[in-house]
């Protein structure tokens, strides 16, 4: 008797080895993240590998097996490695300050996770914005139970690259610098308004007080599939092939279609859907997509992957022979996506305050049919109707369908692509790359180049309706249905969480429920229920939202077959309605995946009531929350003054320091300075405290306190208003016009009760991202020519 306990757990371990999926092991890969020199677009910079490459490695399992995986920092900085859509234990999820601490310089963190799915998967640093230096690569999952669905399969890892740090493309978006937009050539302008007869869309946008369209904010270097711009890759006529395709960018959605036949998607963030053929498929940061597609004879066909702004692409060509490039995809008409195709899938908001339905009927499920979302069918609110989350005075009205600009059917043939011409390779190698189409630069020079010669890429004549067109679908969640039910069953408790998608695009402030990450407004869920996220879109711009540790259901009138997802992308002025089993009790990230909005502060803690932390991540976990701030010095030096102001900014609170200094001659020498502490309640207000000091020459002759408030006008008017510590006030409004990407018209007016007004108007052309050149009048000063600097 005294042996039964060692007899029972040794069949209790037989058991378990019984039971065990056949073939599982533990897989172990090693990765080392290094600071090397590459070359990506002729100039050499300093970059991050992985195991000496970008990407990095793909890592393949099977379902069942355990993962060890080995991460060497080899840097001077801190690292993670988070495993995008994979679902692990919450200390394995790879964010610092929520899953572990950060892996430190020249240490080594080995993560072990059972796998626990198949599909297609990837992993990235989830550490500053490392993703966009290299930092990532691709997984791949086979089932215990193969299905041999292809010939063949390859893995295809789209990205977005800049010689710029990361951290310079992210301050230059925050101190409201349109830099990015001028080359990238899709920057808004009246006189671009008026050459597409859509100058009264263009005015209206500005009536509603809504920021130029624009469907990407960095002007890219490269775009790459696999680390390059164009690769070939072996395949056989007739074959088809499993396309296991990763949108591992930064920020860069992408136009996918093969010059072959249709893309055929079988799986979508590594769930298999039911076959879906797409000629053309938009994949938005961060999803997965498999396709099969079938190599036709006769020689190279390209898969192109076109940048959503439409300024470069990136190729992988299957086969060999006579080239067939894939169709240009036309560029997106910006000035059009802010009518129609934004009002079309809006859902005004009831009393109630969700989704133009009361929240009885939120809470009972009644949304799960077609034109409940962005990008599916969408609901026409008619004229004149509140966008979402906005009320009174913020509502707006927009043009029917046909009612101004461009009528839906009226999409312009493919664009030739001028500036952007992709010369033809004539070289004597046989291969079908020395001939193909080669992707132009997507970044400053090209579109510099021909902006500079007066051209407006954003205005052309060959662009085409975002969302609308189907030579620019928006993503194919509508249609995509799942291989067997996700239903939940209809006793389960549901949660229900309304999230609003906010931003300020002039001062780069991303926001959920009008809140950043740093203020720590956490999302409570429990264990067993069912969680309902119900995702309000206020902005022009996509958000792929990304939830850690879970798949969700998309609901998109498939009911019971909901697609299961890890990443949605909610389109411009939406909802989008997503649920998941609240199953995996832990701390996860919740986040837009466009890198620079998640650190701008669109993201959130998701909490699991009653889990604790272990006491290392508790120990950093402050980290999460705290700030940034960014520097920023904006102004002009003329012939007659100086003006600008010198600031210090967070995401509500500004520090700043106003100058104005006028001369005619030395000994007639103004100055005043403002010295301010703003505080931003939103994208409209701001309140600010400060002095006022005004003199001449050396000698202060007046000094101040002022109390007032800063408000946007309708047609984009900047107000100010102030209250003085001497019972005056000032009133002031300014306002800047895009005539051309590069040639600005501005004007300044302000009164003083204090007995003294001043005006201002003036010529401002951009001549790079720091400088441009300035013409104006003052109404003190009088005429004056210089240089504007923004840094």
């Amino acid at each position: 008797m005294r042996h039964l306990p060692r007899i029972l757990l040794g069949l209790l371990l037989a058991s378990l080895l019984l039971c065990a999926p056949a073939g599982a092991a533990v897989r172990e890969y090693t990765l080392t993240i290094a600071k090397e020199q590459v070359n990506l677009t002729g100039n050499p910079v300093e970059a991050m590998t992985v195991n000496g490459g970008i990407p990095g490695p793909t890592l393949r399992f099977v379902e069942g097996d355990t993962a060890r995986i080995h991460v060497r920092n080899h840097m001077d900085v801190n690292t993670s490695i988070h495993w995008h859509g994979v679902l692990v234990p919450p200390g394995m999820d790879g964010v610092p300050d929520i899953s572990f601490p950060p892996i430190a310089a020249g240490t080594t963190f080995t993560y072990e996770f059972p796998i626990r799915q198949s599909g297609t998967y990837w992993y990235h640093s989830h550490t500053r914005l490392q993703e966009q230096r290299g930092v990532y690569g691709s997984i791949v999952i086979e089932p215990l139970h193969a299905k041999h669905v292809a010939d063949r399969e390859m893995v295809v890892v789209l990205s977005d690259w800049t010689d710029h740090d990361p951290d310079y493309v992210m301050h230059t978006l925050k101190r409201g610098s349109e830099w990015f937009s001028q080359a990238k050539g899709s920057k808004q302008s009246l006189l671009g308004a008026a050459s597409l007869g859509m100058l009264g869309d263009y005015l209206q946008r500005e009536m509603g007080r809504m920021p130029p369209m624009d469907i990407s904010d960095v002007a890219y270097g490269r775009f790459l599939a696999n680390g390059k711009p164009m690769s070939q890759a072996p395949a056989q006529p007739g074959e088809t092939i499993r396309l296991r395709i990763i949108d591992g960018s930064s920020t860069t959605f992408f136009h996918l279609e093969f010059a072959g036949g249709p893309l055929t998607i079988i799986a979508a963030d590594g769930q298999d859907v039911q076959p879906l053929k797409q000629q053309r498929l938009l994949i938005g940061v961060a999803e997965t997509y498999d396709v099969l597609v079938t190599v036709p004879q006769g020689g190279s066909f390209e898969l192109r992957a076109t940048a959503h702004d439409g300024s470069s692409w990136a190729s992988l060509w299957l086969d060999q022979g006579t080239p067939h490039p894939a169709p240009t995809v036309p560029r997106p008409n910006l000035y059009y996506t802010m009518g129609q195709p934004t009002l079309g899938k809006v859902l005004a908001l009831t009393p109630a305050g969700s989704m133009g339905m009361s929240d009885a009927m939120v809470e009972a499920g009644k949304f799960d049919h077609p034109g409940m979302m962005g990008g599916m069918g969408g609901m026409d609110m008619g004229h004149g109707a509140a966008m979402p989350g906005m009320t009174g005075h913020d509502s707006m009205d927009m043009p029917k369908a046909g009612e101004a600009g461009m009528k839906m059917g009226d999409t312009a043939a493919p664009m030739k692509m001028g500036a952007q011409a992709a010369p033809m390779k004539m070289a004597h190698s046989p291969s079908a790359m020395a001939m193909a189409p080669t992707p132009p630069p997507s970044g400053t020079r090209w579109a510099y180049d021909f902006a500079f010669l007066g051209g407006d890429v954003a205005s052309s004549p060959s662009l085409a309706h975002d969302g609308v067109s189907p030579e620019r679908p928006w993503p194919p969640y509508a249609q995509l249905k799942a291989t067997h039910s996700t239903a939940f069953a209809p006793d389960r408790k549901v949660r229900t969480i309304r999230l609003t998608l906010d931003g300020n695009m002039e001062r780069y402030v991303w926001l959920i429920n009008n809140r950043p990450l740093s203020e720590q407004d956490d999302i409570l869920i429990k264990q067993g229920e069912v969680v309902r996220f119900i995702m309000i879109n206020r902005t022009m711009m996509h958000h792929p939202m990304h939830l850690h540790g879970h798949f969700f259901r998309v609901i998109n009138g498939q009911g019971d077959y909901a697609p299961l997802k890890h990443t949605v992308d909610v389109t411009p002025m939406s909802t989008t309605v997503i649920e998941f089993d609240a199953n995996e009790k832990g701390d996860w990230f919740f986040h837009c995946h466009l890198l620079y909005h998640m650190k701008a502060g669109m993201a959130r803690l998701v909490h699991y009531q009653g889990f604790t932390p272990p006491p290392d991540v508790m120990a950093v976990r402050p980290n999460l929350y705290r700030e940034s701030w960014y520097p920023m010095i904006e102004g002009s030096l003329l012939s007659n003054m100086s003006e600008g102001v010198a600031s210090l900014a967070s995401t509500r609170n500004v520090l700043s320091l106003e100058w104005e200094v006028g001369w005619q001659k030395v000994e007639d020498t103004e100055w005043e300075l403002i010295p301010t502490w703003d505080y931003h309640l939103n994208r409209f207000t701001a309140l600010f405290i400060g002095g006022d000091f005004l003199g001449t020459q050396s000698d202060l002759d007046t000094a101040r306190g002022i109390f007032g408030v800063s408000y946007l006008l309708p047609f984009n008017v900047d107000s100010r208003l102030w209250v003085d510590t001497d019972l005056g006030g000032r009133v002031e409004l300014g306002k800047v016009f895009d005539l051309t990407p590069r040639l600005a018209l501005y004007g300044n007016w302000r009164y003083d009760t204090h007995e003294f007004w001043e005006a201002e108007a003036g010529l401002s052309y951009m001549i790079t991202s720091h400088l441009s050149v300035v013409g104006q009048w003052n109404s003190d000063y009088g005429w004056g020519a210089g240089l504007g600097f923004s840094f």
